[in-house]
């Protein structure tokens, strides 16, 4: 218990003394999601959540290029009392992105792709059933780098459908 310890702490500390200013490079980051539903997705769903990966790859101690994958699922509404049985809806954004570090710490990010976007539903039967398709996704966003920490909030909208996420996780 003592070594896993040890190496944990070895692990943070590399990641948080890092160079935080310099981009040049390839870094892959893993994260946490929150996303809080608006616009249309608002009256359907409560609250999302998932995970997500993101490459980046410096183009100068400033900017860098970003691919950004995942999977956020969104938890309905209860509408028992109208006899509609809806489930969860999952979306998987495909996005590249540009990256811009404002200081050593802040950066903004703009992102744009599509989404896969997949409803699920019980049918008459109670079967459970699904529809899915893909749409344009833009998202622009504000971040927070502390060595290997990054978190960022975004505004992401899709046709006609947005939400407000929020990015935790480290860059190795």
């Amino acid at each position: 218990m003592k070594k896993l310890f040890t190496i944990a702490i070895i692990m943070v500390a590399t990641l948080t003394t890092s160079n935080l200013f310099a981009q040049a490079g390839f870094k892959l980051g893993l994260a946490a999601e929150g996303a809080l539903p608006l616009g249309n997705l608002k009256s359907a769903y409560t609250v999302g959540g998932g995970l997500t990966i993101r490459a980046a790859y410096g183009l100068d101690e400033t900017s860098a290029i970003t691919l950004t994958t995942g999977a956020i699922a969104f938890l309905p509404k209860d509408f028992s009392n109208l006899g509609v049985d809806s489930k969860a809806q999952l979306n998987i954004p495909i996005k590249a992105g540009y990256k811009y570090m404002l200081s050593s710490n802040f950066y903004a990010i703009g992102e744009a792709g599509m989404s896969i976007i997949r409803s699920y539903y019980s049918d008459a039967n109670g079967d459970l059933q699904s529809v899915s398709g893909s749409e344009f996704t833009y998202a622009p966003g504000v971040g927070v780098q502390l060595g290997g920490f990054d978190a960022s909030v975004r505004y992401e909208a899709y046709s006609g459908a947005s939400f407000l996420g929020l990015r935790v996780g480290f860059n190795f």
